[in-house]
């Protein structure tokens, strides 16, 4: 039986704002069928898009799942709605 730890799935994140004005409003990468953190999930769209690695590194980028704002070490599966976006102001 193959290892799900090895095995992968398809993630469509949503970018927003300026990232998306970089790579275009959605990017697909893939994980591991098991699930990762949203840390990993960032850490895989600055590998695959190069051009959004800086701005992923600052650490202000926030990850939405399933359209809640979540820490780094949350939980992402396949099939989760995934967004990242960065600060925002304005009134």
């Amino acid at each position: 039986m193959a290892d799900p730890d090895r095995q992968e799935a398809q993630l469509c994140v949503e970018l927003c704002g300026k990232l998306a004005g970089v790579a275009g409003s959605e990017v697909l990468i893939a994980i591991p069928a098991s699930g990762c953190t949203a840390a990993d999930v960032m850490a895989r769209v600055a590998d695959c898009y190069p051009a959004l690695a800086a701005e992923l590194a600052t650490g202000r980028i926030k990850a939405c799942v399933n359209e809640a704002v979540v820490d780094p070490g949350a939980r992402v599966m396949p099939g989760d709605t995934v967004a990242l976006f960065p600060p925002v102001s304005g009134g």
